[in-house]
């Protein structure tokens, strides 16, 4: 049997992980649908969903995937088009929830590269899985001309907020338990800061060194 996850899907910044698995013999293929597959013109084409075909054509070929093999495919919009091709080609799937091992792995391997992207692993269980947008908005207008490259502007949530501008002001901080957005690393109580605001769902405020912003 083939068990067929995405994680990342929900998540403002990076692509999508798309995982396969085969339960059996413990065998797992990863890939990422390329964030620049979310920009304003490919999401309204919808390239991802064809993606998720060109990667699933490599990952049966890595796993020698049969016919005579069902293939469960998680619930969700990611895989509209894998069904059709699966069909075309002759394969035995069908939708149920995918829960224990693949879901685990492939959520930590989505986990593993927003890391990599820069994103803070305390701040990414702040956000608490999916990632939640509004605050992975804070994380990207901290450093905005570095990070918004990373995140699916096609979005219609971005596109309603993309012209926010936030306010810049100083103050000194009198919370020991502040992460600079900017460099990742812990703010000093009684520190000088820099202070972003903005309005998105409701009011927020990002803080960041003095020195990150000047």
């Amino acid at each position: 049997m083939i068990q067929i996850d995405d994680a990342g899907s929900g998540s403002f910044v990076g692509g999508t992980c798309i995982g396969f698995y085969r339960p059996e013999t413990n065998e797992y293929y990863f890939d990422i649908i390329p964030v620049e597959l979310y920009n304003t013109d490919n999401f309204k084409k919808k390239l991802y969903l064809e993606d998720v075909v060109e990667i699933a054509k490599k990952a049966f070929i890595a796993l020698r995937v049969s016919k005579s093999e069902s293939i469960e495919i998680c619930r969700g919009y990611m895989f509209e088009r894998l069904k059709s091709w699966l069909t075309d080609e002759g394969f035995c799937w069908y939708v149920t929830q995918i829960t224990g091992r693949i879901q685990e792995v492939v959520e930590k391997n989505f986990e593993l590269y927003a890391i990599n992207l820069g994103l803070p692993n305390d701040y990414i269980k702040f956000t608490r899985f999916p990632f939640h947008f509004h605050k992975l908005l804070r994380w990207v207008l901290s450093d905005y001309e570095n990070r918004i490259n990373l995140c699916k502007v096609g979005w219609k949530s971005w596109q309603n907020l993309k012209n926010v501008t936030p306010t810049l002001s100083f103050t000194q901080i009198h919370q020991s338990n502040l992460i600079c957005l900017k460099c990742g690393k812990h703010i000093k109580k009684g520190s000088d800061v820099a202070v972003l605001e903005f309005y998105s769902n409701k009011q927020n405020f990002v803080y960041l060194h003095r020195g990150c912003k000047t």
